[in-house]
């Protein structure tokens, strides 16, 4: 259906309030969820009625551990409010010293779409790295089993150059947890491949994957993306977000919940700001030259979203289905 975008906004205050966040907090959680429904990403509306969003009396107290020299450690808060913060700081950091790395913990695993931190980083003209650990929640099955051992662990990286920024932002798994939600939602099947169910058998359907307790849970399994290559990435993902950042693991430490990892670097830190700007705007004009496959186009990654914004805003509307703002809107009036 057709929903005003100021009416989405309206009532994506409404859910964020209902939960119990006010101020700063509540404005995090609802420019982060914003930025994902814009861009047709799954980690929007849908964490609001099914557990994505934590409770704000679920959320630890936020505070900061430690900060020397260009790392800080941060800890508890709501994952995408905290998040912020560790974008910022991080930026902070690498102004000082070329390089500010920031790792949080003891937050709820959504800290959903992280590309929208590393644009931020990219936007205030620093090269981004973020990835997440999902601490205790594991839903994603090693390549050649079908045991649940690992989170769905996104990562995102963004850059600027002259004239703007490219953004990358995906799950490690072969697709998000939240798009498995969405899927249940819509009605709709999963793709193939990407999913096993109890007994370790491929399945489409969105059920065979989806636990039956509040929040966050799974009964079957997703698989990573690319088999062993995307294994081999949220094996990494996991680690920042787990031991480096003093996050937790499925096997150990749950009580320290999800990590973050964010890094932020200095373009100049090495060849000279000017120098970089230069050489990554010609990096990025040597792709946009490719020569198209018949019916396609060359897109850099990040501007098929900044297209799909762009629409929405000079339209004024956006299309959701219908299961997913009935599941809002319910949720609200609850």
């Amino acid at each position: 259906m057709k929903i005003k975008l100021e009416e989405l906004k309206n009532k994506l205050a409404e859910g964020v309030a209902k939960l119990g966040y006010v101020g700063e907090d509540a404005q995090a959680i609802i420019d982060t969820l914003l930025y994902a429904e814009l861009r047709g990403n799954n980690q929007g509306v849908p964490k609001i009625a099914t557990g994505g969003v934590p409770k704000s009396s679920d959320v630890k107290e936020f505070k900061i551990v430690k900060k020397q020299k260009c790392g800080a450690l941060l800890s508890g808060g709501n994952a995408m409010a905290s998040s912020i913060k560790a974008t910022t700081m991080a930026v902070e950091l690498a102004e000082a010293h070329g390089v500010g790395i920031v790792g949080t913990n003891h937050a709820h695993t959504s800290s959903g779409a992280i590309g929208y931190y590393a644009r931020r980083i990219a936007e205030a003209g620093y090269i981004a790295f973020v990835s997440v650990g999902n601490g205790s929640f594991a839903a994603v099955a090693p390549t050649g089993s079908a045991e649940r051992k690992l989170g769905t662990n996104p990562l995102a990286y963004a850059f600027p150059y002259d004239g703007g920024v490219v953004v990358f932002d995906t799950a490690t798994a072969a697709i998000a947890y939240f798009g498995v939600v969405e899927a249940m939602l819509k009605g709709e099947p999963l793709p193939e491949g990407v999913a096993l169910n109890a007994k370790g058998e491929p399945t489409t359907d969105a059920n065979d994957i989806l636990g039956e307790d509040e929040g966050e849970s799974v009964k079957g399994a997703i698989k990573t993306f690319a088999e062993h290559k995307g294994f081999g990435l949220s094996l990494f993902v996991q680690l920042l977000g787990s031991a480096f950042t003093l996050g937790a693991l499925p096997c150990s430490n749950q009580e320290d919940g999800a990590g973050t990892f964010v890094l932020a670097i200095d373009p100049g830190l090495l060849a000279g700001k000017e120098e970089y700007m230069k050489r990554s705007q010609e990096l990025v004009k040597h792709i946009k030259s490719s020569k198209p496959i018949e019916g396609q186009h060359v897109l850099l990654p990040g501007e098929h979203g900044d297209a799909k914004v762009k629409q929405i805003v000079e339209s004024g509307e956006i299309e959701i289905a219908d299961g997913i703002w009935n599941e809002l809107i319910s949720f609200i009036k609850e």
